[in-house]
């Protein structure tokens, strides 16, 4: 009797797997692809919070290290690397290079695929025709970037062949990208935006101060906000309602939620999901979840904003730090006589391009033709 193939996942910095890493497309492709493939899964990290989503997961093993180094990483490469069959790293990091340095050595049958991750700001600063960076894009049986603007870009830019893997979107708790659609008439007048909560690369405070700004212009709307707060972050939300006390009841502050099913049905009673990123790496989860969940989408012109609106029929788009447009684009979908229309595109839009088992269903194929 044949054994099951083994496949790994690493940690890809010096920090451990986030719980929501697990929900996110760096845990979520490794477990469709191992479910799909009837392997073996490890997720290898070393000690950080507690993780519940791996109770969705119970084809899953954790192995946890004694630290995050890159050290306890390369040793349990030695240890445990002629046993892999697959091994799945995320980005482009010291800790990765390490170790597809390793296994290649140690097992050159091993085959090797990474998630690019790439966004337009970090690709030109990469010296892809430099070691270790050289070797690590030549070992790599499979490399795919998540949006087709930056796949384009990097395929004629480099010589390796990077395939488009749009991240998409799975329902953990329901084990499937095909979910149906939740009635617009159920549907509260909430903006939504879900994710982490900063004004870095996400740059919430055009967001925030957009909603001030139309807020007369939409009554009855609602902005919801979910996600970890970042410090300094709360010093800004302070000051927003010592300046807006009148909105303390139209925009609310969740924190983060961990159970996949409550903050599944966060997209479904939104209309709006919007998002005033400054920069993202291709196509960022929580846009693909909102997309495929019939959200009409408000979104900065982040990398993979084409391959969301399509011709703008799934929402609207102004550029990156625009609050001026920002107001305006809010103002213009919250009143729009067509807002059922466009959701229902979105959501259609999403099944069509967004399900995350046909983009892994496309990864697992080729890497059958290379022997796996």
């Amino acid at each position: 009797m044949l054994s099951m193939k083994r496949i790994v996942v690493m940690a890809y910095r010096d920090s451990a797997w986030r719980n929501e890493d697990l929900g996110k497309d760096c845990g979520l492709v490794p477990y469709i692809m191992a479910r799909k493939a009837g392997a073996e899964l490890t997720l290898v990290t070393g000690p950080g919070e507690e993780y519940t989503y791996d109770k969705l997961m119970p084809e899953l093993t954790i192995h946890m290290l004694e630290d995050n180094s890159v050290e306890a990483k390369s040793q349990y490469l030695q240890d445990h690397g002629r046993e892999i069959d697959l091994l799945m790293l995320y980005g482009i990091t010291y800790h990765n290079i390490v170790s597809a340095s390793i296994i290649r050595q140690i097992n050159p049958d091993c085959k090797i695929t990474c998630a690019l991750d790439l966004n337009d700001e970090y690709i030109d600063r990469i010296p892809f025709w430099e070691q270790p960076f050289f070797d690590y894009f030549n070992g790599m049986d499979l490399m795919w970037q998540s949006d087709t603007l930056l796949t384009e870009f990097v395929n004629n830019k480099w010589d390796w062949d990077i395939v488009c893997a749009r991240n998409g979107y799975y329902n953990l708790p329901m084990k499937t990208s095909d979910i149906e659609y939740y009635p617009f008439e159920k549907r509260e007048n909430t903006i939504v935006y879900i994710g982490r909560i900063n004004n870095g690369p996400k740059g919430l405070k055009v967001l925030l101060e957009a909603f001030a700004a139309a807020a007369d212009s939409i009554p009855g709307w609602n902005l919801k906000m979910v996600g970890t707060i970042e410090h300094p972050f709360e010093e800004l939300i302070e000051a927003y309602f010592d300046y807006y006390p009148e909105l303390q009841d139209r925009v609310t502050f969740t924190g983060r939620i961990d159970d996949k099913a409550v903050l599944h049905h966060e997209y479904e009673k939104a209309k709006i999901f919007a998002a005033s990123s400054v920069v993202e790496g291709g196509t960022p989860n929580a846009f693909a979840e909102a997309l495929c969940t019939g959200c009409v989408m408000a979104i900065t012109r982040i990398n993979a904003y084409n391959d969301i609106l399509g011709d703008n029929e799934t929402g609207k788009s102004v550029p990156i730090g625009d609050t001026k447009a920002f107001t305006d684009m809010l103002i213009e979908l919250c009143n729009a006589d067509d807002l059922e229309k466009k959701s229902l595109a979105a959501y259609e839009r999403g099944k069509e391009l967004y399900s995350l088992e046909r983009a892994v269903d496309m990864l697992y194929g080729k890497l059958c033709d290379k022997g796996f």
